[in-house]
């Protein structure tokens, strides 16, 4: 099971610094924007290698502990407050890339998006911006 995920987290890795821009010879810069969607991904990453270990979704962020090296900052976004996640959603597709199949509750979340608008992510790990006024009128999975 370890190697299972020290491979998952390889590859984890690896996704997050390419779209992060921070691969090969890239030398452009990590925007906030680019730097919350990296954060996002990796909560919805650790929420993934959770669900494929357990068979279920998590349902507090004690559930997470063990797997805290799965992404490099994750664990430790959610436990500072950073981005907040709805435990106990079922993510509809665990594949390594996720399939957008147009889902409409959220999942995590910026800490700042309920009063200043930004990105959230989606039960189906796609990323999106939303306004204040969207998110308070958005579907959420799971509980907070």
């Amino acid at each position: 099971m370890k190697s299972r995920i020290h491979g998952i987290l390889a590859i984890a890795i690896a996704t997050c610094l390419a779209q992060a821009g921070c691969g090969g010879s890239s030398n452009t810069p990590l925007t906030p924007e680019k730097l919350n969607d990296v954060k996002l991904r990796e909560v919805g990453e650790l929420y993934r290698v959770y669900q494929i270990n357990s068979k279920k979704p998590p349902k507090s962020l004690k559930d997470l502990a063990p797997y805290a090296n799965a992404t490099l900052t994750a664990y430790e976004t959610l436990r500072k407050g950073d981005v907040v996640v709805r435990y106990g959603a079922t993510l509809p597709d665990t594949e390594e890339e996720p399939k957008s199949t147009g889902a409409t509750e959220v999942l995590a979340y910026l800490k700042d998006v309920p009063s200043q608008g930004g990105p959230v992510m989606m039960l189906d790990r796609s990323t999106k911006s939303m306004t204040p006024e969207e998110f308070k009128s958005a579907k959420f999975a799971g509980t907070e």
